[in-house]
């Protein structure tokens, strides 16, 4: 299968979020090609998971305080906090014909480049079912899924370098000072890469794609004014708003 491998374009939460409706949906009709596109955020966030109540997850007054924009996505699972630079998220946007309809199978099989390049790089991973990346001192990552008739939505997020100790406050209601016995506790459950192996994020992303180009046949791309465009529209009418974000 062709996949084009979008890695570039800085965008906010809301945008980020959108363009996984857009892509999703144009994917499926046909429109754009199967995709696997790396993101680059321009500030902190929490993508929460699309069940979640937006007050049960995050200390509210903190994330308002602190401009932490927090957006519901279109997959289900958990809340997380991410930092430009200190994560590695991706998509994969996959014909549904391309993708096994075992469920737990998919995750293994559509996360495998991803253990394939960090292994490659010294770094001890395992799938650990159902949707997590693990590591022998904790998580590294976790993905989510969203299936339509026509397609797959697959998103991987990853901690390169995640700031434990902002997490914990951001993610924890009405925790003013985090205790370090909390931040130890944290750490051992979250995995870094930086903490394990000496490569740059980019070098990391880089053997990924490589990895990837291992199982498909890569070609570089980028995304379209027109889908950038359609984006910005959905993140200002749906993904940006409190209507969206806390309606549970």
């Amino acid at each position: 299968m062709n996949l084009r491998v979008v890695d570039s374009g800085r965008y906010s939460e809301p945008v980020q979020q959108a363009l996984e409706r857009v892509l999703t949906d144009r994917l499926a009709a046909g429109e754009v090609e199967p995709t696997l596109r790396f993101w680059y955020r321009d500030g902190p966030a929490v993508p929460l998971g699309r069940f979640q109540a937006y007050a049960d997850e995050v200390a509210t007054d903190y994330v308002e305080e602190h401009d932490v924009e927090v957006v519901r996505r279109i997959t289900g699972g958990g809340a997380m906090y991410v930092e430009p630079g200190a994560v590695i998220t991706y998509s994969l946007y996959l014909p549904r014909e391309h993708v096994s309809d075992d469920v737990e199978a998919s995750y293994a099989e559509l996360d495998q480049f991803t253990l394939d390049a960090l292994r490659d790089l010294g770094l001890a991973v395992r799938h650990e079912p159902l949707n997590d990346i693990a590591h022998p001192e904790g998580k590294i990552g976790g993905a989510a899924q969203l299936r339509t008739d026509d397609a797959v939505l697959h998103h991987t997020t990853m901690s390169y370098e995640l700031d434990i100790a902002e997490m914990l406050r951001v993610l924890r209601i009405g925790e003013q000072k985090v205790s370090d016995k909390a931040i130890k506790s944290a750490e051992k459950r979250v995995a870094r890469i930086s903490d394990h192996i000496d490569a740059d994020r980019s070098v990391v992303v880089d053997a990924m794609i490589d990895a990837a180009a291992d199982r498909y046949d890569v070609f570089e791309g980028e995304l379209s004014e027109q889908v950038l465009t359609e984006a910005r529209t959905l993140a200002d009418e749906q993904f940006g708003t409190d209507e969206w974000n806390r309606q549970l």
